[in-house]
């Protein structure tokens, strides 16, 4: 008994000096990838009138804010190919989630899936405004964004996003983009 007491004391202790040393070290870690990362600011208007943003088989509004913090942090890794000193404004207007969601008997039950066809690309509108230091404008636009590629097609969802990625075909689409609008020779 005794023992056990010692050992949850350790514990604790361990879990309350070690966890502030993680989270230093991990953000210690982190700030210099920051600092070499331009900024950026992603706003989302009116997201309940995009296309297609509906969940499968989840809550719909958690589904929106997990789907719009994977692409803020999409955008946050395709603006740290910028320089330290810019910053990086973008207005999202539209989204088009690759497939569709079907519903599909699994096991005597009716579930829904969101279902990727050969054609079912990713799609997504937006306004761009890149600035410098000083707060000069150094390139802005508006584009249509539309996926070309749809790797894993014809599997649910359960299939093909697994773990963190929720973003899998609409992350090839803005690769593209991304390279074709700020890293042209």
């Amino acid at each position: 008994m005794l023992h056990n007491t010692f050992l949850n004391m350790k514990q604790s202790v361990a879990k309350i000096v070690l966890r502030p040393l993680h989270i230093a070290l991990v953000a210690g870690l982190l700030l210099p990838l920051q600092a070499l990362a331009a900024e950026v600011e992603v706003t989302w208007h009116e997201p309940s009138s995009y296309r297609d943003i509906q969940a499968a088989g989840s809550n719909q509004s958690n589904f929106e804010q997990r789907v719009m913090e994977a692409f803020d942090a999409k955008f946050a890794e395709l603006a740290a190919k910028l320089p330290a000193d810019q910053r990086l404004h973008i207005t999202v207007t539209n989204v088009d989630l690759a497939g569709t969601v079907v519903m599909r008997d699994v096991g005597g039950t009716m579930q829904e899936y969101r279902y990727v066809r050969h054609m079912d690309f990713p799609y997504m509108e937006l306004s761009y405004t890149l600035y410098d230091a000083d707060g000069s404008v150094l390139q802005q636009g508006e584009d249509k964004i539309k996926g070309k590629e749809v790797p894993g097609q014809g599997l649910q969802t359960s299939q093909r996003r697994r773990g963190t990625n929720m973003l899998e075909y609409e992350s090839v689409m803005l690769d593209r983009w991304f390279k074709e609008t700020f890293e042209q020779s």
